[in-house]
């Protein structure tokens, strides 16, 4: 179902001729999107935003997020390490439990750029955020938990608009690339949170 009335103001659109600090907004809703898809917010009984928080956090962990899945915690931080988002994710899955690491970056309309490594060079922000995220794991092998880690470019460019293939670079460094409609079902109605409606189903 449609549930865009193009007669009422966008959450992310004005008048502005500069996107402002559209990045921070897309970090902050993101992140408690993810956050929601914990068994721990069942409590409020809201099965449809259940639904699509889960299902953005299937898609970013490549898993299919049937009702066994048990997503037990999902811990997330802002700009480490200049790192747009940090996510950890405890799964219950048949029985076992899984632990996941999300790395992603965000783009509204700006494009990829270089970043200074370790070594003083300037390279490909994702490859320098990569090798810091990687190795932060890499330092924790000899804890029995094993991290299975998953690397996302989010960006509100359409997949048919031709600035998208700039981002195309990004699977060469391991990335998925998901534009912003790619993030929900293709079937989608108002959920019960308003902040999920305005953002994620009328803001564009």
């Amino acid at each position: 179902m449609d549930t865009k009335d193009k007669s009422l103001p966008r959450l992310m659109r004005d008048s502005s001729e500069t996107d402002g600090k559209a990045e921070i907004v897309m970090d902050y809703v993101l992140s408690w999107t993810l956050r929601r898809a914990a068994k721990e917010c069942d409590i409020d009984n809201k099965p449809l935003l259940r639904h699509y928080c889960r299902y953005m956090l299937g898609l970013l962990l490549e898993i299919p997020m049937s009702d066994d899945v048990i997503v037990s915690e999902v811990k997330v931080w802002k700009e480490y390490w200049n790192i747009d988002l940090w996510v950890e994710v405890a799964l219950q899955c048949n029985g076992e439990t899984e632990h996941h690491a999300i790395l992603i970056e965000n783009k509204y309309y700006t494009m990829l750029h270089n970043s200074y490594d370790d070594d003083g060079v300037p390279r490909n922000q994702l490859e320098v955020y990569k090798k810091k995220f990687d190795r932060h794991y890499a330092d924790q092998e000899h804890d029995n938990d094993i991290w299975q880690k998953h690397y996302a470019l989010i960006t509100c460019i359409d997949r048919d608009d031709p600035k998208f293939e700039s981002y195309k670079i990004a699977e060469s460094f391991g990335f998925n690339i998901f534009s912003f409609y790619d993030l929900l079902p293709e079937a989608t109605e108002d959920t019960e949170s308003d902040i999920f409606n305005e953002f994620w189903l009328r803001s564009w």
